[in-house]
């Protein structure tokens, strides 16, 4: 199940916002190496400061399992301000169809493939999640940085990005730059992958629309 957690109303959701900073540290700074923001037992930066959207992948005890958030790429976001030497020739993505995906993480032990083609749940409940969000708001692509052990298990499970750029090492891992089409040929594709019926989204935020 996501839940969408809206960036200013953060403080409803104290605990998932507490777990999810915390897995993001074990993620990126612990098991990937990379060079974050770390306060205490929590991973944030600066764009945690922008008014994302968050979606949090909760299990049946409503634990925080995985996470990612969205951005619009019209604004600073990690793919065209952090990462852009994984674009090519320097371009920038910038467009109000298309919206980033960043900080995508998952609990390991908890992220167990339901069918045996790699995918995990919590990697599945997320990314179908992003496409029926980017639905929702009219987008045409979801935009994202991801390590090259995720992209191999998408790219088993048949539903990985097509690349932006080629891959460059970052930290301790090979990184991609791959975007996703919004549309239902993509949902088809996780959900089968991920043995999904049905959406994955608990609720909509009343005001949803107006964060585009």
């Amino acid at each position: 199940m996501i839940r969408l957690i809206q960036g200013h109303n953060r403080h409803l959701h104290k605990r998932e916002m507490d777990e999810l900073h915390r897995l993001r540290k074990r993620v990126f700074f612990e098991r990937m190496g990379w060079e974050v923001p770390v306060i205490g037992a929590w991973e944030i930066d600066g764009y945690d400061a922008l008014d994302p959207l968050y979606l949090a992948c909760l299990d049946e005890r409503e634990q925080v399992i995985g996470g990612l958030r969205l951005l619009p790429t019209m604004g600073l976001n990690m793919l065209n301000d952090t990462f852009s030497e994984l674009l090519p020739d320097g371009k920038r993505v910038e467009s109000p169809l298309i919206w980033e995906s960043s900080r995508f993480a998952v609990d390991h032990e908890a992220n167990v493939p339901i069918t045996g083609n790699g995918i995990g749940r919590a990697t599945a409940e997320l990314g179908l999640g992003s496409i029926e969000v980017g639905e929702l708001l009219g987008l045409k692509y979801i935009v994202t940085v991801y390590d090259a052990m995720l992209h191999r298990a998408m790219k088993r499970a048949g539903c990985n990005g097509d690349p932006l750029g080629e891959p460059k090492r970052i930290g301790k891992v090979m990184a991609y730059a791959v975007h996703f089409e919004v549309n239902e040929r993509t949902k088809a594709t996780i959900r089968s992958a991920g043995n999904i019926q049905g959406s994955v989204l608990e609720t909509l935020p009343e005001n949803l629309s107006l964060v585009a």
